[in-house]
């Protein structure tokens, strides 16, 4: 069971993860904006639509993702002329299948509408920077002409901002069909994906199968970036992303994972983290360590493993244990991806790909050694809608400042902006919000909330700012024409900015012994429970589980 991608006369494009006929692409239901209606079909011509997205500002032809509203109905089209794409994502075991229609930024795009259609609506997205617009239009003769304009509210890239999918499984069997991707990758503002391998869970065998790794599995147009990697998976210890790497980590899964399955907890992750890093790969927690029945992200970031902590998927955002980490001292960079094709249902504002999304800081550079070194030095927010600016002193996420040992002032600067709406913003110190006043505005359209305030700092500490906007209605799976939802609301978080007292370094008590309560049920727990075929194997994990909680305990006691 696997998964595939194809482009037919450089038009459709189909992604189907299980054993599935690609010709069976009508989804099982249609995103909520026309939830209540049914989903029409295109069986035979009707009026031909003749669709042209273009920049407000240039008025040249632009890439974004378009949605059909047909007598109040989503349409979803049997085929594009060429100057469109056509993608369908299938994700059989959870009942989820989704069709996503672009513009490729070529030229009009034309669609046949089903006979007799009265009235079309269309909405045009294209990532979170531009202002989403839709256009009605009855329907008379047999064609309907529609031109949208497209406009920045804001321009990231103008100050060294890029942004990033880094969790998506799908397959690219061959570096043809890496075209339609990258034309995808435009029509949702992404400058970079990270397209990962792997293997078991509710899918048996390898999926999201990469033609190759490194460079050569690297596909690069000078604007946008797709780099192969993987996804390695223990029952017990948990899922890690593994990002840019030049080969694949075998056996991908463990605990019991994969087909035929690997059944023992070993190797650790955390000799896969450092084989990962040698393969020249990005390394990080994945899911927030929310999953796993014993994830050993807390040792494997003590022992100096993670580059990274993923805190949000389209269907996930967990910060508990990366707050409790960094209030340790082990201040990690937030990350967020998709994890297409799990959960793919978009509201018409909403991007696919990149519906959550990391923002990077490389000074506009595009290729994935800046991109990894920036994510390094910490220059990252994550969103799913509103966009988050972030200074402490004039300086950014990712950065130190110090003042002096008995402690001072500094200020604090920060913004959250969407048009799609907001509801919260908050100032973080060490895990929890800070009383602040929050300024609102609305002009042209665009909601801002505001945060300046000067904070006096006696110990060493990070800080961070998180925001909230709309709440998004995601179908969760459909069976049998059953729809089930999931609520989630659109977040922003910035990664963190360390302030240091004199030279006092970022300490926590009660964290350093909550996670240390942990770690040893986890020891327990690998030492009784975990599957290993050697005994060497058990005590090797065991003792890094020793090792990790008699660091945490001398930063207790610090």
């Amino acid at each position: 069971m696997s998964s595939r991608f194809r482009a037919l006369s450089g038009t459709l494009a189909v992604a189907v993860v299980a054993t599935l006929a690609i010709a069976s692409t009508r989804p099982e239901n249609p995103s909520e904006s026309a939830a209540s209606a049914s989903v029409s079909e295109d069986r035979s011509a009707g009026a031909t639509l003749k669709l042209e997205v273009v920049d407000a500002v240039t008025g040249k032809p632009i890439s974004a993702r378009f949605s059909l509203i047909v007598d109040g109905a989503a349409y979803f089209p049997e085929t594009l002329s060429p100057h469109g794409l056509r993608f369908v994502s299938i994700h059989e075991s959870k009942k989820q299948k989704y069709v996503v229609t672009y513009a490729r930024g070529t030229g009009v795009v034309e669609v046949k509408l089903p006979p007799k259609s009265q009235t079309i609506r269309v909405a045009v997205a294209k990532g979170f920077e531009y202002l989403a617009e839709t256009a009605t239009r009855k329907i008379v003769g047999n064609q309907v002409k529609v031109k949208v304009a497209l406009r920045r509210w804001t321009n990231l890239p103008k100050t060294g901002w890029v942004a990033a999918d880094e969790h998506v499984h799908y397959d690219r069997l061959d570096r043809a069909g890496d075209k339609d991707w990258l034309d995808m990758l435009a029509g949702d503002d992404l400058a970079a994906a990270h397209f990962m391998v792997l293997k078991g869970g509710k899918v048996p065998g390898i999926w999201a199968t990469q033609y190759a790794y490194g460079k050569e599995g690297e596909a690069f147009d000078g604007e946008r970036l797709i780099r192969s990697g993987e996804e390695y998976r223990d029952s017990a210890q948990g899922h890690i992303n593994l990002l840019g790497l030049k080969k694949i980590i075998q056996p991908i899964s463990t605990g019991g994972l994969g087909n035929p399955p690997v059944r023992v907890n070993y190797p650790p992750l955390l000799d896969v983290f450092q084989q990962a890093r040698q393969l020249g790969g990005l390394v990080g927690v994945a899911h927030g360590a929310s999953l796993g029945r014993h994830p050993t992200a807390i040792v494997d970031t003590v022992s100096g493993g993670v580059d990274f902590f993923e805190i949000g998927n389209a269907h996930l955002y967990a910060t508990d244990l990366w707050y409790r980490l960094m209030n340790c001292g082990y201040v990690l960079p937030p990350a967020a991806g998709t994890d297409l094709p799990n959960f793919p249902f978009r509201d018409d504002w909403q991007p696919f790909l990149g519906s959550m999304r990391m923002y990077v800081n490389t000074a506009g550079k595009r290729d994935f050694d800046s991109w990894k070194q920036a994510v390094l030095a910490g220059k990252v927010f994550v969103t799913s809608g509103p966009i988050v600016s972030f200074a402490v002193n004039d300086r950014g996420p990712g950065s130190v400042v110090h003042i002096p040992a008995l402690g001072g002032n500094v200020t604090i600067e920060a913004e959250l902006a969407s048009p799609v709406g907001l509801d919260a913003f908050e100032l973080i110190h060490m895990g929890r919000p800070v009383p602040v006043d929050v300024v609102k505005s609305n002009t042209d359209g665009v909601s801002r909330l505001r945060i300046r305030k000067t904070l006096n700092i006696r110990r060493s500490c990070w800080l961070a700012v998180r925001g909230k906007g709309v709440t998004i209605k995601t179908m969760k799976a459909s069976i049998q024409g059953k729809a089930s939802w999931i609520n989630s609301d659109a977040i922003a978080h910035t990664g963190a900015i360390r302030v240091i007292v004199g030279k006092r370094p970022i300490r926590a008590a009660q964290d350093s012994a909550h996670l240390t309560s942990l770690l040893r049920t986890q020891r327990e727990y690998y030492r009784t429970k975990g599957v290993y075929t050697q005994a060497e194997h058990r005590l090797q994990v065991v003792d890094l589980f020793e090792k990790a909680i008699a660091e945490l305990e001398s930063r207790t006691s610090n």
